[in-house]
């Protein structure tokens, strides 16, 4: 009897020929194998098509979409295109370590139960070519889930989750309406939470999160969807997302040079700059990108 696809792993991406080529390897290598992968193309003009077909491997499929931009639509096909009992979400230019899935099943074999999981990984923050490695991006989520993640904002990278398929298609996968660019993730996370508080942290390590930064143009679009996220969800949400809404908009008006702007939401953080240890990664973020703006 044909053994049933435990993981599908979705992979969207477009023009990232060599770093999907890194990312497909950290998936062969790992070492549970009952997996497929799902390299879902917004149709590339580099090589993509046949760096993908040269693996000659059944368990490794190709689909291309025209997203127009919204990376939700890619992974909803990736999602219906699907044979896994879960998908597990991969960014083209991120890795996973080998133990990946390993750890994932352990997990789900000990309780049947879990509907999410989700780890830390380590950050590669690139600053004018400088890189910063190995910063961690990851807290344990508190129940109920869904307070948690409105409350705190977001916890884990998508890169880093591994969701039972069926419990979301309950929820109709991402969003792919343009104001939620950038947020469909999260948005997605906090739909699932009403549903179930069926998730679990894995305490462990086990992936790369590449940040090249954000072009201008980008950051214009997350600002004016910040702003529809926000009040998304306000209604009836407390100070703890506002605080992180405007520290995301922040992040994004300075990005795009708009000093005044990003000291009007800095402000509204309180941030207590001569607590160096408590908000060195903030001052270190805005220092390299005025640099990097100005130079």
């Amino acid at each position: 009897m044909k053994k049933s696809i435990l993981f599908s792993v979705i992979i969207p991406t477009y023009n990232r020929e060599e770093k999907l080529k890194k990312a497909i390897e950290s998936v062969v290598s790992q070492n549970y194998k009952n997996w497929e992968i799902l390299v879902i193309d917004n149709f590339s003009n580099d090589n993509t098509k046949r760096l993908v077909q040269s693996y000659n491997n059944h368990k490794i499929k190709f689909f291309t979409i025209s997203n127009k931009g919204i990376i939700a639509k890619s992974r909803n096909l990736g999602i219906l295109k699907s044979k896994g009992k879960f998908v597990a979400f991969l960014d083209s230019d991120d890795l996973w370590m080998p133990e990946k899935l390993n750890e994932c099943f352990k997990l789900l074999k000990k309780n049947p139960e879990i509907k999410f999981l989700y780890h830390n990984m380590y950050i590669k923050n690139s600053f004018g070519g400088l890189y910063f490695n190995k910063v961690k991006y990851f807290r344990n989520l508190i129940k109920p889930i869904k307070n948690d993640l409105i409350l705190n904002g977001p916890a884990f990278p998508t890169s880093s989750v591994v969701v039972n398929k069926n419990i979301f298609k309950k929820i109709n996968c991402f969003k792919t309406s343009k104001k939620f660019f950038a947020w469909e993730d999260f948005d997605a996370w906090i739909r699932l939470a009403h549903k179930t508080n069926q998730f679990q942290s894995i305490n462990k390590t086990l992936g790369y999160l590449l940040h090249d930064g954000t072009n201008t143009l980008d950051s214009k679009r997350q600002i004016k969807n910040i702003y529809s996220f926000k009040n998304e969800y306000l209604q009836n949400q407390g100070l703890g997302f506002t605080e992180w809404c405007n520290y995301a908009l922040m992040r994004s008006f300075l990005k795009i040079g708009r000093f005044d702007r990003s000291i009007f939401f800095l402000r509204k953080l309180k941030i207590e700059f001569f607590n160096i240890k408590k908000n060195i990664k903030i001052i270190i973020f805005i220092i390299f990108n005025i640099l990097k703006i100005r130079y």
